[in-house]
């Protein structure tokens, strides 16, 4: 891996291993930085086919959303010149 960050390079015969230290080290600084790990770890509970549906259900919430902003005030804000 040539360029980037040499902390995150590592040779081909290593790569996708880290050491339990660094992954210790990305989950404090995830912590710390506010991301929510618990929310992270249950996702990767779910099977592909789960993580799918949910995100189909995030797409139809999203896309009703916008049809009732459009009924409401009467234009797509996203199209060039709607207002």
């Amino acid at each position: 891996m040539e360029g980037g960050n040499p902390e995150f390079n590592m040779p081909a015969s290593h790569e996708g291993e880290f050491s339990e230290i660094s992954s210790m080290k990305a989950y404090r600084e995830a912590v710390e930085y506010g991301i929510d790990v618990g929310q992270l770890e249950f996702l990767l509970t779910l099977t592909p086919a789960q993580r799918l549906r949910r995100h189909d259900a995030a797409l139809e919430l999203v896309r009703a959303a916008r049809e009732a902003g459009i009924r409401y005030y009467g234009f797509d804000p996203r199209s060039p010149g709607a207002a």
